[in-house]
């Protein structure tokens, strides 16, 4: 809910600020959403069509489609001007998609990159929760469990950022490969083309000789004349 709260803030902070007016928070709206994957008030062929975005996507998808669906129906929740209204909307109105909506809903969740932007606010939600605890006094058996804690999640991090490295490492090497192939058929391609053109300039030379010849042994011929 932070992470999503977050995202609203930066891409529509017109319907951040109108929400937060209100006092609704993303778990009055967005709850049923994410525990159900959109299933318990959305469209069964929206549905399926979100679940295969996130087995090619991941579930980070979730967070999209939320994105997605608050900003195209900006407008009409900015027209709704009090709590109930608002969260009415949201509920019942907006899940009721047409075939262009959910249409337009899947091509902005491909065009859309916020794979950086959740890590960053997921790291302010730790950083934000630490603080809570730091202002209350901690035992040490506390303390301990948080520092293990934090030293596993840095642990699980790095494990995750070397394997998006090897990852990007093997791809560049395919890249890499890819290119040295075209640059070989390039080359050969280049040669091939060279001997055809040499190939073509002997052709038109032979030619020329042929018509040279022929035309020689036309003027060449006794003229035959009457008595």
């Amino acid at each position: 809910m932070y992470q999503l709260s977050r995202l609203l803030h930066d891409y529509h902070r017109d319907l951040y600020s109108h929400l937060e007016e209100h006092e609704i928070g993303p778990s009055l709206y967005a709850a049923p959403w994410f525990l159900t994957v959109f299933a318990s008030q959305f469209p069964l062929g929206f549905v399926a069509r979100v679940f295969d975005m996130i087995f090619l996507q991941g579930s980070e998808v979730i967070f999209k489609v939320a994105l997605s669906l608050l900003g195209s129906h900006k407008p009409l929740i900015l027209q709704h001007e009090n709590l109930e209204t608002i969260v009415d909307f949201i509920k019942n109105t907006l899940p009721n998609l047409g075939l262009v909506q959910m249409e337009k809903t899947i091509n902005q969740v491909f065009e859309m990159d916020i794979s950086k932007q959740l890590q960053a606010y997921e790291v302010e939600y730790h950083v934000l929760q630490e603080e809570l605890i730091d202002s209350s006094p901690l035992s040490d058996n506390q303390r301990m469990d948080k520092l293990e804690k934090t030293n596993s999640s840095l642990r699980k991090q790095n494990l995750d950022l070397l394997e998006q490295l090897q990852v990007a490492n093997s791809r560049i090497q395919s890249l890499e490969a890819t290119v040295e192939k075209l640059l070989t058929s390039e080359s050969k391609l280049k040669q091939a083309a060279l001997a055809l053109e040499l190939e073509r300039s002997a052709l038109l030379q032979m030619v020329e000789r042929l018509q040279g010849q022929a035309m020689e042994s036309g003027c060449g011929q006794p003229q035959v004349t009457g008595d």
